[in-house]
């Protein structure tokens, strides 16, 4: 699997280099976002503003703000996320009918969370880099890549 994803970074890695400089920045944020939600999806925003600027240059509260108030149901984009993660991981034509299934409900938020994980699983810097610039409308692409792949 480690592999696949390397793999597949490198065709969104060109691409992402054409990316504005907002688009990077509100990529940065979601990233960012997801990772602390997926530690503590009960975080109140101002926790998550801190949090977020512990350290480094601060982003703008508003900019994290909107982004935060985007993403509902926290729980149910972990627990999705992490049964998408395991079917791929399962490999089976099943399990990969499963996922496809899955991803006809859209869920951005989901989708980016799915690559959240693979990045805890099978880090790289390629892919940490694809998942901290990625378009989250980009994330269901990257995973349906994924499933082509283990088709083959």
């Amino acid at each position: 699997m480690e592999n696949l994803l390397i793999e597949l970074c490198s065709k969104y890695t060109e691409s992402l280099k054409k990316q504005s400089a907002e688009d990077k920045e509100s990529n940065i944020i979601y990233g960012e976002i997801l990772e602390i939600l997926k530690l503590n999806p009960t975080i109140n925003p101002y926790d998550l503003l801190n949090t977020l600027n512990k350290g480094r240059n601060p982003h703008d509260k508003n900019k994290v703000r909107n982004r935060r108030d985007r993403i509902t149901g926290v729980h149910k984009i972990i627990e999705e996320a992490n049964a998408i993660v395991n079917k791929l991981l399962d490999g089976t034509p099943e399990s990969l009918t499963e996922v496809k299934e899955l991803l006809k409900t859209p869920n951005i938020y989901r989708n980016r969370m799915v690559l959240n994980i693979l990045l805890e699983e099978f880090y790289s810097d390629e892919l940490n880099e694809v998942y901290y610039s990625i378009k989250n409308d980009q994330c269901k692409g990257f995973i349906i890549s994924i499933i082509e792949k283990l088709e083959k």
